[in-house]
């Protein structure tokens, strides 16, 4: 079978290669892959970035995905072939011992795995998966919509648990990327007002499928007025809320100026270096400064929700690519060029309806 593999530590270290298909094992199951979208953490280790020093030399990309199931292993009762399914992007294998686990929060767990990184994952036509970490994919959603149930997963952990956003929530999200503006509509489908932000750069793509999405858009960088003011424009006591979801350490260490007393900010990316913070700013405010980090089942099935009610326009937000052109797909989106890269799998080309 065809993979996009990484076959050593270093940057664009990876390519397409002929695999054997994987053979399910106990308690495993044999995917075909419809759809697998390029997550940010994927670039990152395709990069060969900092702090992805974990994700193994010689590994298949990709947790992004949703397949159907063609082979199961010993074991198995719940599945049986053709069955849709998605795949539980980080996996901690339940143990009643361990206190995440019994919370709901087993992402938290110093057991935790990415498979894609740590093992290899569906940038394949064909993926095995524990069994533990499948989830049926409900019949009124398409495999190409069900490729988004992760990184929507991603947004409604950090918009439905971590940031106290309900009808009316006067919201701000900083970082216009796939993840901002899945938690943009995260938050405007609880009926939230959103603002969403980027700089110069995001304007050609990101910031424009915002705007096409029906979201009030601002523009930051050198010699144009700082977000706070921008914001007192639009929210004249502040934000409620801001979702830092860009990754860039200035926005966290300012998103205080733009947020009113007794406000929350939500930090949901990943950065780069350590952040310098004005903390008594946060506390004369009374600012919650909290932190959302990856999903759990709970929240994929809350994504799917979304997906079934129409609340993310496929169309707006996503580039499919063969998976013969995953390297272009990785180039276009480490430039920008798209809002988000979806590999087809299966070769057989979309079918939304």
């Amino acid at each position: 079978m065809k993979a996009f593999r990484r076959f050593e530590r270093s940057e664009r270290a990876a390519r397409l290669a002929e695999v054997p298909i994987p053979v399910p094992g106990q308690g495993e199951v044999l995917l075909k892959v419809s759809y697998c979208g390029i997550c940010g953490s994927d670039l990152h280790a395709w990069l060969n970035h900092k702090g992805y020093e974990s994700v193994l030399p010689e590994v298949t990309f990709g947790h992004e995905l949703a397949g159907i199931v063609t082979e199961v292993g010993q074991g198995i009762s719940a599945w049986s072939c053709g069955d849709k399914a998605v795949m539980i992007a980080l996996q901690t294998k339940y143990d009643a011992e361990d206190p995440y686990c019994r919370k709901d929060l087993p992402q938290l767990s110093e057991r935790r795995r990415v498979q894609g990184l740590h093992l290899d994952g569906g940038m394949a036509e064909f993926v095995c998966v524990d069994e533990e970490f499948l989830i049926p994919v409900p019949e009124d959603i398409s495999l190409p919509l069900a490729s988004l149930t992760e990184p929507l997963s991603v947004a409604e952990h950090c918009i439905g648990n971590r940031s106290d956003i309900t009808r009316g929530t006067k919201v701000v999200v900083s970082g216009p990327g796939i993840i901002g503006m899945l938690c943009a509509l995260a938050a405007k489908h609880r009926g939230a007002e959103v603002l969403l932000v980027g700089t110069e750069r995001d304007e050609a793509v990101r910031l424009r499928a915002a705007r096409k999405l029906g979201f009030q858009t601002v523009t930051v960088g050198a010699g144009l007025p700082p977000l706070s003011e921008n914001v007192l424009e639009h929210f004249p006591l502040g934000a409620d809320a801001l979702v830092e979801a860009s990754g860039a350490a200035s926005a966290l260490a300012d998103s205080w100026k733009s947020v009113r007393p007794n406000g929350v900010v939500t930090a949901v990316a990943l950065y780069s270096r350590p952040i310098e913070l004005d903390l008594t700013q946060f506390l004369r405010k009374q600012i919650d400064l909290r932190t959302s980090y990856a999903s759990s089942r709970p929240d994929y099935l809350n994504a799917f929700e979304m997906l079934r009610n129409g609340a993310v326009d496929f169309d707006s937000l996503i580039r499919i690519y063969p998976l013969k052109d995953a390297e272009q797909g990785f180039v276009d989106s480490e430039q920008l060029k798209v809002m988000k890269a979806v590999l087809d799998c299966s070769g057989e080309g979309p079918e939304l309806t």
